[in-house]
């Protein structure tokens, strides 16, 4: 199973013989068999027939729409829910649950921070010159995981907050450094990016996510219902929490992309102070993305069935 991603202006799909039909200005271009699709990112200006959409949803084939402009998530298309509702019930009653909802979030963001770590000794081989900025800012993480390890009394998830921003002001720190100078990459810019890196981390983060909604859809977890995340109007907290562990696996990807020269500065263009990926960007990108998340994509899943069979442990036998 594997990912269409269409990034062509004035595409006309329909849904003919178990399959996505691609049209350009009227001219059949191709057909991509369903069966071997398990999302569809769509970029830019596609039309899409109401029969695709309903065999789309009817597979499971979950759809990410991004807008032309800044790669930003404008709509998703999820397919069926699980269809054990008992889950999504003992999840709400874990969130509800003030101690093992705390649990959880020291879990993950003593999790996050072994990742960074993990991540920052394994650069430290890779650039000694930087030797002094890595052990600093491994120092950092090591300090917070040592008072994690012992604090129980006065711990709450604010306070858990406060950890896991330190920690990420430590690896940032260290992470902006890693990156030639030419590519002006000093902080962690969302909106817009004005950076070659900032707008690959960007894009590399809205396409994480939409795989961390569909890791719990799919193990039949409210994707909006987190633990570590608050619910916000419109957020799907609970796939932001899934993606806190995995964001050192991602930045050291986009590291990568840079340090292999896979991605170039003639892959960006500038729209107005929002440095975006060019086409020949963007294809070079989702090539790579898609073997970077294989791996990625099992952990998500294996995160979606391990919490949902904790969560209905915890409280099926309960009246909640």
């Amino acid at each position: 199973m594997s990912t269409l991603f269409l990034d062509r202006k004035d595409l006309k799909l329909s849904y003919e013989g178990q399959c996505i039909a691609l049209y350009e200005k009227g001219n059949k271009r191709g057909t991509v068999p369903l069966h071997m699709l398990n999302r569809v990112v769509i970029r830019g200006h596609v039309t899409l027939d109401t029969r695709l959409l309903g065999a789309l949803a009817d597979k499971n084939i979950g759809v990410l729409m991004l807008s032309g402009r800044n790669h930003r998530s404008v709509a998703t298309l999820l397919g069926k829910p699980h269809n054990d509702s008992k889950r999504r019930v003992a999840q709400y009653a874990c969130y509800l649950d003030s101690a093992e909802r705390l649990k959880l979030c020291r879990w993950l963001v003593i999790a996050k921070l072994r990742s960074q770590k993990r991540f920052l000794t394994a650069v430290l081989a890779q650039r000694p010159d930087l030797r002094l900025a890595l052990l600093n800012a491994q120092a950092s993480i090591n300090g917070l995981l040592e008072q994690l390890a012992v604090e129980n009394e006065n711990l709450s998830v604010q306070r858990l907050r406060g950890f896991e921003g330190s920690g990420a002001a430590a690896y940032f720190k260290a992470f902006t450094q890693l990156f030639a100078p030419s590519l002006q990459f000093n902080s962690r810019q969302r909106r817009p990016p004005t950076d070659p890196v900032n707008a690959c981390l960007s894009l590399g983060y809205t396409l994480l996510h939409f795989d961390a909604v569909k890791a719990c859809q799919e193990s039949g977890l409210d994707p909006y219902i987190g633990f570590y995340h608050d619910p916000a109007f419109g957020r799907e907290s609970l796939a932001c929490d899934f993606i806190e562990v995995l964001r050192s696996e991602l930045d050291n990807w986009v590291w990568q992309l840079f340090r292999e020269r896979v991605l170039r500065p003639e892959n960006f263009s500038d729209d107005n102070g929002r440095t975006i990926l060019n086409k020949a960007g963007r294809q070079r990108f989702y090539a790579e993305y898609e073997l970077f998340t294989k791996p990625v994509r099992r952990l998500l899943r294996r995160y979606g069935y391990l919490l949902s069979q904790r969560f209905v442990n915890q409280y099926a036998n309960k009246d909640i």
